[in-house]
This record gives C-alpha cells, sequence and structure tokens, in this order.
C-alpha cells in the first residue's frame, strides 16, 4: 500500500499519515501489543548521516521529557537505512484541526475555558521539558494532540534542542509561533517557548498571532494587536499573553510554569455555579447532555432514519462486510461507488458520501480500527466535526470497530461516548439526537455500561460552559451548519 508498508522490527505498518518537509508520518501497530503507534522517518533526500543523527537527537530529546503531558517515544533505529523515531499514538485531533473546523462549521472559534484548559496543560509539559534541559522551539496548534482520555498531549520534538549544547542553533521553527531571537539565529533558552505558548495561545482564541508578518515579530516597535476584551477574564487572558509575546525575553514570564498557573486561574474562574445542564438518565438506554439525546437500542442501522449514518469502515472504503455491507445492500451501490472514489483512507480519518436510498441525507465512512488496533476516537471526533459541517441534528451510529476489526465493545464505547461528551462540552453543535445501535442485548448491556461511565466522567472534567467562543471574522461559514445564533437559541447561554 505504501513505500514503507511491511515491518519495521516489532512494528507493522499500515500507512502514511501525513508529511512534512523533511519527514513523513506512518500510523503502524505494535505486533505483540496490538497497539497503535506513530513512526516518523526522514525523506529518503534528507536520510544521511547528518539527517539520521537529527532523528536520533530527536528520539533521545523526547525520551528525557517524562510526563503525562508528552507524547512519548518509544522507540528509535535506522531501516534499511531510514532512520525512523516511535511515538505515542493519542487517539484523538490535534487543536490546529479543532479550531480551524469548528470556526468553519460553526461560525465561532473555541471557548476562553478550553483554551485556557489547554493552554495549562501545555505550559505543563513545556516545564517539565525544561527541568530536562529541553527546549521544544516549535510549540504550535497543530503539535498539541487532545483527547478525552490522554488528555493534551504536546508533540513533535523535531526541532527541540538542549539548553546544555552551548550554541546557538540554527533558525527554524514555524515563523507565526518564532520568537524573534529564534528566528535571528540568537541563543534560545525557556523563555523562547513561552513566546512560542503566547503565540499559539492567542492563535487558538482568535483564528490569529498577535504578530501578522515576518518583519512584525522582528520590528521592536511593532506592539501585538489584540482584539478588544469584552470581559474582565479576556483582559486577564490579553495581559498574560501580551507579557508572552513580549519582544524582550526579559520582559516575559520567567518560565512557562508562571503561565501555566495563570491559565489554570482562568479555567477555574470561567467554571459557572451551574451549567448549561448535567448529564441526566432519561430511562435505562436514554441519557441527555444539554439539548442533546444520547440512546443505545438493540437493531438494524440500515434502518435508521436520521440526518446521517456513520458506517464502521475499513481503508478502502470498500462496503462488502458488516456494518457497511448491510448499508449498501440497504441503500444501493452508488454509496460504496461515491466513498471509493476518495481513495484510500488512513486510520482515524472519516468522509461523507450521499446516502442513496436510505432514510438520511449522507453517509459518513468512519475509518476507526485496523487488526485490534483502535483509532476510535479519532474516527468519533471527525465523525462529529463532519456532522456539524454539514449541518447534521441526529446521528446513528454502530459499535464502531467491533466487528472484523475486533476492538472490545468496552473500548468502543469508552472511546465514542467520551469523545461525544468532549464534542457537545465546547457548545454550539446542532446535534440534537445521537443513538447508537448494537447488535443484541448483550452487547447493549456492555457498552450502556462503560457509556454511562464515560459520559458521568467527562461532566466532572469536561462540563458544557456557557461561552462559545467569538465569532469568526471575515470568510465564509457553511449556511447549512450550526452557528452561534442557533446554540443561543437552544439556551446555550450568551456568547
Amino acid at each position: 500500500m505504501t513505500a514503507l508498508s511491511g515491518k519495521i522490527r516489532d512494528y507493522e505498518v499500515w500507512g502514511r499519515l501525513g508529511e512534512g518537509g523533511m519527514s513523513e508520518v506512518w500510523l503502524a501497530k505494535h505486533t505483540a501489543l496490538n497497539i497503535p503507534v506513530i513512526i516518523k522517518t526522514l525523506r529518503g533526500a534528507v536520510a544521511d548521516v547528518t539527517g539520521t543523527s537529527r532523528m536520533l537527537n530527536e528520539a533521545r530529546l523526547m525520551a528525557r521529557v517524562t510526563s503525562p503531558r508528552v507524547v512519548r517515544a518509544i522507540d528509535a533505529g535506522v531501516h534499511e537505512g531510514v532512520p525512523y523515531l516511535v511515538q505515542e499514538y493519542v487517539d484523538g485531533i490535534d487543536m490546529a484541526e479543532l479550531d480551524r473546523r469548528r470556526r468553519a462549521a460553526l461560525g465561532v472559534g473555541l471557548p476562553l475555558w478550553f483554551v485556557s484548559y489547554v493552554m495549562r496543560e501545555i505550559c505543563a509539559a513545556l516545564h517539565t521539558a525544561h527541568q530536562a534541559g529541553v527546549i521544544h522551539r516549535d510549540v504550535k496548534p497543530s503539535n498539541i494532540f487532545g483527547s478525552p482520555d490522554a488528555g493534551i498531549r504536546l508533540g513533535d520534538f523535531g526541532i527541540a534542542v538542549g539548553s546544555d549544547d552551548g550554541k546557538a542553533p540554527e533558525a527554524s521553527g514555524t515563523i507565526n509561533f518564532c520568537a524573534p531571537e529564534q528566528l535571528r539565529g540568537d541563543k534560545v533558552d525557556r523563555q523562547t517557548d513561552v513566546y512560542g505558548a503566547g503565540a499559539t495561545a492567542c492563535d487558538l482564541r482568535y483564528g490569529k498571532t498577535p504578530y501578522p508578518t515576518l518583519s512584525a515579530i522582528l520590528d521592536k516597535a511593532h506592539a501585538a494587536y489584540l482584539p478588544a476584551p469584552q470581559t474582565p477574564a479576556e483582559a486577564y487572558f490579553q495581559h498574560l499573553v501580551r507579557r508572552m509575546v513580549d519582544k524582550d525575553p526579559a520582559k516575559r514570564p520567567e518560565d512557562s510554569s508562571e503561565a501555566g498557573r495563570h491559565f489554570g486561574t482562568l479555567a477555574r474562574a470561567l467554571r459557572p455555579s451551574s451549567f448549561r445542564g448535567p448529564v441526566t438518565c432519561v430511562d435505562k438506554n436514554t441519557f441527555r447532555i444539554g439539548h442533546s439525546t444520547i440512546g443505545f437500542c438493540v437493531g438494524d442501522l440500515a434502518s435508521a432514519q436520521a440526518d446521517a449514518i456513520v458506517s464502521s469502515a475499513n481503508f478502502e472504503l470498500v462496503m462488502r462486510t458488516g456494518v457497511g455491507d448491510a448499508l449498501r445492500r440497504r441503500g444501493g451501490d452508488e454509496i460504496e461507488a461515491e466513498a471509493m472514489k476518495q481513495g484510500q483512507q488512513p486510520l482515524g480519518s472519516c468522509v461523507a458520501t450521499g446516502a442513496g436510498t436510505l432514510a438520511a441525507k449522507h453517509v459518513l465512512h468512519a475509518v476507526s480500527a485496523w487488526n485490534e488496533a483502535s483509532c476510535v476516537g479519532r474516527a468519533m471526533h471527525r465523525a462529529l466535526l463532519l456532522s456539524d459541517e454539514l449541518g447534521h441534528r441526529s446521528l446513528a451510529l454502530p459499535a464502531l470497530g467491533t466487528g472484523a476489526a475486533r476492538v472490545s465493545v468496552e473500548m468502543c464505547a469508552n472511546a465514542m461516548m467520551s469523545a461525544l461528551a468532549w464534542h457537545l462540552a465546547l457548545g454550539g453543535s446542532r446535534l440534537e439526537n445521537v443513538r447508537v445501535y448494537l447488535g443484541d442485548e448483550a452487547k447493549l448491556k456492555v457498552y450502556r455500561q462503560v457509556a454511562a461511565e464515560a459520559l458521568r466522567d467527562a461532566e466532572d472534567e469536561h462540563p458544557a460552559f456557557a461561552e462559545l467562543g467569538l465569532p469568526v471574522e471575515g470568510g465564509e461559514v457553511n449556511a447549512d451548519a450550526a452557528t452561534k445564533l442557533d446554540a443561543i437559541r437552544q439556551g446555550s447561554g450568551p456568547l
């Protein structure tokens, strides 16, 4: 399937997830443990002696940092002349994707409580890295990964350096998130990462970094641009961000832990005394979170009536077994034909097609698991985001990955319902009815028990907050998707 298909030592490679200027990222499975992992390799053109040294140095620096808020390095080596780094797989999505898709679908950015929560965790991750003598140098939303189970994790130490290296590293990084000293090629330290964290906080909240161009970053007279604050909490947030992105490193917070304490204060302060509504049990198979009803039943998914029906798909999007086959038989071969035109999909992806003659507007093809390796959480997150983008109010789902992929019902239920609770906690979603179809009463009982725990746990960790995020400035929003006005009408509170 890919140029790196087959095995690397104890890892069975499934396929490529993405690529950068010098590296490629692959999804694989540990053959003995049956868990998904991420393998990062260098492109052939840069996989020379220097490239190999850099890759192994990244692995060593990453392995230095032992924190639950940092993506773990698991293994490293050279395979057939290609250096590689094996990393922990986080079964969620990165903050850049979450923010971008939320803005496009809902017309609002991320709530201030959530941005503050994310940055509290990232500042703690950076503090641990700094205590281990590691400067990250590439803090940005796309390098921050989140899931309800794993929490918020900082990843990609590709251009990290040791604080004890004794020399200024080459200028490298993503320009809009780089401190001036980093862009000039001067010596970097803890304050360099504090700047990157401040730029990240600004981007997550406002959809843009505080300095729009390279010249603005390097010009000492160019002040950071932030919109006028509308609340005391917003003013507090902006004061902190301005300090973090000051052009003079000496004027920034002394270290990331100081900034993290302020973000933590904000996150705690923004928890209202009463939420939009707790998780309530309507009956033994039905729960409510705010305006959304979540139900479980034994039945035929192909007979469901909903805006969208989710199919448990394989990477080729061929619908000839299990749930996919049942949907194709009921809805028509054109569903499969349209899906396959989109090409092979990596695990954790989700794509939409028409629904043929099914009682739905769309089929969402979620590629959620492979050979006992579960990416159900990531696939569920993307199915929910895609559903918002398409303006759906009701969703019918199977127990993802529990068929040919052999994911346990318990693991599936926890991943799906934790992702759903997190999605609803961010606010603004149009989803009013979510129904999961199980194959028999025994599976229903197990799924319901685990799902109830996941939903109630999520109520404590990620409650539904009143503030939905700031309206998007400019750009186009799907007219059929949910908007901030919809959220207000549904009683989610004022912006």
